[in-house]
């Protein structure tokens, strides 16, 4: 067993509409080598389409429709909403506007790199980039929020990098210490690559003297 789902009545947070939801019960540990943006390997890999729910009444779009929002329904009727569709990619950029709304800026960014990803395996390197750089377009947006966040600092330099910023991350990340000897050899690789104006997925351990287990 890898993963274990269950369909599950949930009630909307926005709407207030009850729908089934696949939701996730279990989950085997992931061991696999993740690629530099943190995207693990199969089978967690395909688990992406279990990430986001969407109520199929009010159209709101999350990790779970019973996260509570800050705003109105009528948010959902916008079309700075309804200008993504209903796929995957759509539903994660849809998420993404919603957590940004909701104040929670590491999520709305994530949620455009899922979205990403998803274009990633649809082979469509256009979207995937238009969605990296809405994730830094959070990023620039909030940049008060994430100073004190590593993680994310780190996983910007890889979601610049694949969208073409290659100068950005020479800049700001060839001699930058970000706090351990790990996270600093990754991002000075990530430095190497974007001098290179290498946009594509490389694996983790790829970086010099970084060993994933």
């Amino acid at each position: 067993m890898s993963i274990k789902t269950e369909e599950q009545e949930l009630v909307c947070a926005v709407c207030g509409e009850k729908s089934s939801q696949t939701v996730i019960l279990e989950c085997e540990p992931d061991r696999s080598v993740p690629d530099l943006d943190m995207r693990p390997g199969e089978p967690h890999r395909s688990y992406i389409k279990y990430w986001v729910s969407k109520c199929p009444h009010c159209g709101y779009c999350n990790a779970s429709i019973e996260i509570p929002v800050l705003f109105t329904k009528e948010y959902l009727q916008s079309g700075s909403y309804n200008k993504y569709d209903d796929s995957l990619s759509g539903s994660f950029m849809k998420m993404s506007l919603v957590c940004e709304k909701n104040k929670v800026y590491d999520e709305a960014l994530k949620a455009c790199l899922y979205a990403a990803w998803a274009y990633d395996d649809e082979e469509n390197d256009e979207k995937a980039v238009e969605c990296r750089r809405a994730a830094v377009k959070i990023f620039d947006s909030h940049r008060a929020y994430f100073s004190e966040k590593p993680d994310i600092l780190l996983l910007l330099a890889d979601i610049m990098r694949r969208s073409g910023s290659f100068e950005r991350v020479v800049s700001e990340y060839g001699k930058r210490f970000m706090g351990s000897g790990l996270m600093t050899a990754i991002a000075a690789y990530e430095a190497e690559l974007a001098g290179k104006k290498d946009s594509s997925c490389h694996k983790a351990d790829e970086a010099p003297g970084v060993s994933v287990k």
